[in-house]
């Protein structure tokens, strides 16, 4: 699961979200913290005049005037973020941090809740009128009063109002957006390699298929779904090579196969045609006997052909096992005297009918019988025996022949192999009886085996479908 591109997939989306919503959540809550604490803070946080009338007093009486006050309240006002007056007895104007000439005569009314304040500019004499301003008395040590410390409220330009708030949220929220996007085309763009890069490989090695290396395979390094269509990739190719040296072999097999009867029959009608042979019953038997032998290798390869594509018609039904057997060992009765061959059949009374084509199934067992013949030497015996287990009847055909080496038995079962590397006819015919076998098998839903020991004989069995 957590290999699959469907699951890095999920997780590359939650993760862009993830970093999408955080980094909003994050600017935004840093933005407005910051502008709230900011704006908020300049009116609701009483000001501490206290120690600056103290460096204000401090440097009057050190000095005897108010020549520092200004050089004290240009900082301060950067500090509070306010505008800083002081003025003598009487409301004269001393000092600001503001330029000189800004402020003229100062009136304290109702015992200190209001000032009248006149401000200059080249606009003309303004004045301003503050209600419960932040101030502080200076005096002597002695109790002499020497001046007012007023701060100013502060300007409305200074302080950010809704819009401006809002504005830099916006900015805030258009920054993460851009982080988030940036993040997003990051992933996106590592994903998109990692996938694309086996894609493509996949696409060079089925151009080059397609061209005609059937050699043609990918480097298959994940466990993903591209790393299982490589896997498949490299299946369907090792299949395609298979089927095409399966298709050369064919050929070459059906081509070798039907010269030696056709050069065979040419030969003998030569020799009748230029007198050299008497047409005589022998040699008209020999030609007969060669027509049947193209005749069955033709029908054997129709036979193969059809059950290999699915299309092998099939008039199945409850066939008695033991009379089918009965009646192939009937057919085969004079080639097993011939050969000087006994043969055992060891059915149970119990076992239920087969659900099969009774020529098909006749046709199984004949070529089965027919090999064992073929394998077994004088004096040998042969045993057919049957049981059924799960559902299924399982037969098997019992040689005391000279066995198959061990390399040869997973191949038994191919059309045109022989184990026999002359390739001799006495000794395995076409090389399509045990091919036609498994197809007919197959085509009634069963299997084929084969069990050899060499020294110590063969047994080939087949498995069908019980009623």
């Amino acid at each position: 699961m957590i290999h699959s591109l469907r699951f890095r997939l999920l997780v590359m989306v939650a993760a862009v979200l993830a970093i999408a919503l955080g980094a909003v959540a994050l600017l935004s809550s840093r933005v407005v913290s910051v502008e709230l604490h900011q704006s908020l803070g300049r009116e609701e946080r009483p000001l501490d005049l206290d120690a600056l009338g103290a460096a204000l007093t401090a440097d009057h009486l050190r000095r005897g005037t108010w020549a520092g006050a200004h050089g004290i309240l240009g900082p301060a006002g950067k500090r509070l973020q306010r505008e800083l007056l002081l003025v003598g007895p009487g409301g004269r104007f001393v000092a600001a941090t503001s330029p000189a000439g800004t402020y003229g005569r100062v009136r304290v009314q109702e015992g200190g809740r209001r000032l009248q304040v006149e401000r200059r500019s080249a606009q003309g004499t303004a004045e301003l009128r503050l209600v419960d301003p932040y101030r502080r008395a200076l005096a002597s040590p002695e109790g002499a009063p020497l001046g007012t410390l007023i701060a100013m409220p502060p300007s409305p330009a200074a302080q950010p109002g809704p819009a401006a708030l809002l504005g830099r949220v916006n900015r805030a929220l258009l920054l993460a957006a851009l982080a988030a996007g940036s993040a997003g085309l990051l992933l996106s763009f590592a994903l998109a390699r990692r996938i694309l890069r086996p894609v493509e490989a996949l696409t060079a090695a089925a151009r080059r298929m397609e061209a005609g290396d059937l050699d043609s395979r990918v480097a298959v390094g994940g466990r993903d779904e591209i790393g299982g269509l490589g896997r498949a990739f490299n299946a369907m190719a090792e299949r395609r090579a298979t089927a095409e040296r399966l298709r050369r072999d064919l050929v070459g097999d059906v081509a070798h196969e039907l010269r030696s009867p056709l050069t065979n029959l040419r030969c003998q009608i030569e020799g009748l045609q230029d007198g050299l042979v008497r047409p005589t019953p022998e040699a008209l038997g020999s030609l007969a006997e060669e027509v049947e032998l193209l005749e069955k290798l033709i029908d054997d390869l129709q036979d193969l052909a059809l059950a290999e594509a699915g299309q092998l018609d099939l008039e199945r039904g409850p066939l008695d096992l033991a009379g089918e057997v009965e009646r192939a060992v009937k057919a085969l009765r004079p080639r097993l005297e011939e050969a000087d061959l006994r043969i055992e059949v060891d059915l149970p009374s119990g076992l239920p009918p087969v659900d099969a084509d009774a020529r098909r199934l006749g046709q199984i067992l004949r070529n089965l019988l027919g090999n064992a013949i073929t394998h077994t030497p004088p004096g040998g015996t042969i045993r057919v025996r049957g049981r059924a287990a799960g559902g299924e009847v399982a037969v098997t055909v019992e040689d005391t022949g000279p066995g198959i080496p061990p390399e040869h038995l997973p191949f038994l079962f191919e059309r045109f192999y022989r184990t026999d590397v002359s390739r001799s006819r006495a000794t395995g015919g076409a090389g399509l009886g045990l091919a036609i076998v498994k197809q007919l098998a197959a085509a009634h839903g069963g299997r084929v085996w084969v069990e050899s020991e060499v020294g110590r004989g063969s047994v080939f069995g087949f498995s069908l479908p019980a009623v």
